[in-house]
């Protein structure tokens, strides 16, 4: 385990990576850090301090962090350049100490410590111990080599007593499996359910774990997420590191839901750790992939068939509509931060209109449940005012199902089965074809959005189809009950939970549905966020990330709104909540 935490260590970047993964090993250490590190501010030379009782004595001290990346020789130990660390290490002396250090601290003993992910080589060491002895009135210093700092991550958040061997064992699979594309990650997920305390259900194991132990269970969570996600990467599959931040966000939340509503609050800071890390792997997965959007027919490498090309490129469209709306849907009080996400979720949106103007297969979902990634897709075009592309390819895809169920040929099955799928396409019979359209999530979709959209020829189109040519086909939707979040966090909520408008019936004129809609609405009954956990600390994202994850269907009250305002910003998604963000 400690030459797997020693390799971890080794990938990562000295910011937001290795800086944000050791305070909370400190946290584990008893120790409280005094501030997180922050990139773009001014810190004189200390990345991050942390305030404790020394486990070697029983002092009070003080830690003064300095955190590097790689190894450290006398080139880097001062080549007259200020990153350099000898420099680093004066500002640390000379400023940081004296006139930033609270007062309350300055009787401490201060300890500073040079942590890095690589190792200090021998031909420094000389200069180190002179300088230590130098200074040794002001201050104490300490190495922190990258197997050090393995070795306490393994103690303190790892260790036997709190990390059973088949812990490490599932999660030695896991990590061997991570580059595997079709890999599920199980071993992943019983590791999980031990650390959370979970049945297969969802439903909590007893006697449940005290909050202090839940906290600490997280942060072993969070680690070994991490690990697991950046083992994918380094195999080239920044996807399955996604999923597997996903399941871990989403499973924690879930647990968090299963306390006292009271003592929830004490989740939040390491919840917040999550979304982080989550948002680094979203956008590793962007770097890696942009390239692909914007080619004609970029994404074919990736299937072989055409029916699997279509299901990719709906996962696909999925990834980065949910790392849109990611941007958009967490609150925050700062307008620059606001600002910041917003052009972040316009970046993201340009990428996903390019991802469908350039693949034509983008407008022939082959699965009925893609109306989750569809509707996902369209509310993100929409709150960053890429409306001619919502248009455009609503347009394209009704055009697309009402030619497909008209010749009973490539239309959205109305299975989660695979077989299915591939049975239809090599072995195509009428009565199969007919079983296969017989419901519907699609029509009743895309009618709606064209409707609300006001796509009025688009529309009539699907009511003339469905009142001939496909008129046995049953347009349905899915609405969320006000217990819904009991599994949302935890697996695809429409199975157990809910209820479906069926038949969603198509009036001939477009405007007797945008009449019918606005009264559903007015009705609240089915007002999906008005029982979020998550919207209530600013935090709606979550609620949309399960969707995708889950593949449970987004919540049309949510998505009838967005598509009747057209536009939303940022604070109007989340004005329903007034309390503080994550």
């Amino acid at each position: 385990m400690r030459l797997i935490l020693a390799q971890y260590l080794a990938t990562l970047r000295e910011r937001d990576e290795f800086d944000r993964l050791l305070p909370e090993l400190l946290q584990a250490m008893d120790y409280v850090p005094l501030a997180k590190p922050q990139t773009g501010v001014r810190q004189f030379g200390v990345d991050f301090a942390a305030v404790g009782v020394s486990p070697d004595d029983g002092i009070k001290e003080v830690l003064l962090f300095v955190i590097k990346q790689g190894n450290i020789g006398r080139k880097e130990w001062s080549a007259d350049e200020p990153a350099d660390l000898r420099p680093t290490l004066n500002e640390v002396l000379d400023a940081f100490i004296p006139t930033h250090l609270a007062p309350e601290y300055r009787p401490l003993r201060k300890v500073i410590i040079v942590a890095t992910t690589g190792g200090f080589k021998q031909d420094m060491q000389l200069n180190w111990a002179g300088y230590e002895e130098r200074y040794k009135s002001i201050a104490s210093f300490q190495q922190w080599p990258g197997e050090r700092v393995a070795g306490l991550l393994e103690a303190h958040l790892l260790n036997e007593n709190l990390f059973a061997n088949e812990d490490r064992s599932d999660l030695r699979k896991a990590l061997a499996l991570s580059g595997d594309r079709d890999y599920a990650f199980g071993d992943f997920l019983r590791l999980l359910q031990r650390q959370l305390g979970l049945k297969d259900d969802g439903s909590l194991m007893l006697p449940p774990l005290e909050n202090d132990k839940l906290l600490k269970a997280i942060r072993r969570v969070s680690l070994a997420t991490q690990i697991c996600a950046h083992w994918a990467q380094a195999d080239g599959d920044s996807r399955q590191a996604i999923w597997v931040m996903e399941r871990a966000l989403l499973w924690v939340w879930h647990r968090v839901q299963l306390t006292p509503q009271t003592g929830r609050r004490a989740f939040h800071a390491a919840m917040a750790d999550m979304w982080s890390s989550y948002l680094h792997v979203a956008t590793h997965f962007l770097e890696v992939m942009k390239d692909h959007f914007s080619v004609k027919d970029g994404m074919s490498g990736y299937a072989r068939e055409n029916a699997e090309y279509s299901l990719v490129l709906f996962e696909h469209i999925g990834l980065l509509s949910s790392i849109g709306l990611a941007q958009l849907m967490v609150k925050t009080n700062d307008a620059n931060q606001t600002a910041i996400r917003q052009g972040n979720a316009d970046v993201v949106a340009g990428h996903l209109d390019a991802l469908i103007r350039n693949h034509a297969a983008a407008a022939s979902p082959r699965l009925d449940r893609n109306v989750v990634e569809i509707n996902l897709a369209l509310v993100l075009l929409t709150l960053t005012n890429h409306h001619q592309a919502a248009q455009d390819w609503i347009k394209d895809m009704v055009l697309r199902l009402h030619f497909n169920f008209q010749r009973k040929k490539m239309f959205p099955i109305g299975s989660d089965s695979l077989d299915d799928l591939a049975d239809l396409e090599t072995l195509w019979e009428e009565s199969r074809a007919d079983a296969l359209m017989s419901t519907s999530w699609m029509l009743a979709t895309l009618a709606a959005w064209s409707a609300l959209q006001h796509i009025d020829d688009a529309y009539q189109l699907l009511v003339k189809g469905k009142s001939t040519d496909y008129a046995n086909v049953c347009a349905q939707l899915w609405h969320p009950t006000k217990d819904w979040p009991s599994t949302w966090y935890f697996s695809a909520a429409h199975h157990e939970l809910g209820n479906s408008e069926a038949p969603f019936t198509l009036p001939e004129d477009p405007a007797a549905l945008r009449a019918r809609l606005d009264e559903f609405l007015a009705e609240k009954r089915y007002a999906w966020e008005a029982h979020s956990p998550a919207l209530d600390i600013g935090f709606w994202a979550l609620d949309i990330l399960a969707c995708r994850h889950f593949k449970t269907p987004v919540p049309a009250s949510f998505w009838y709104r967005v598509a009747q305002l057209g536009s939303l910003s940022a604070e109007r998604v989340t004005e329903a909540t007034q309390t503080p963000p994550v």
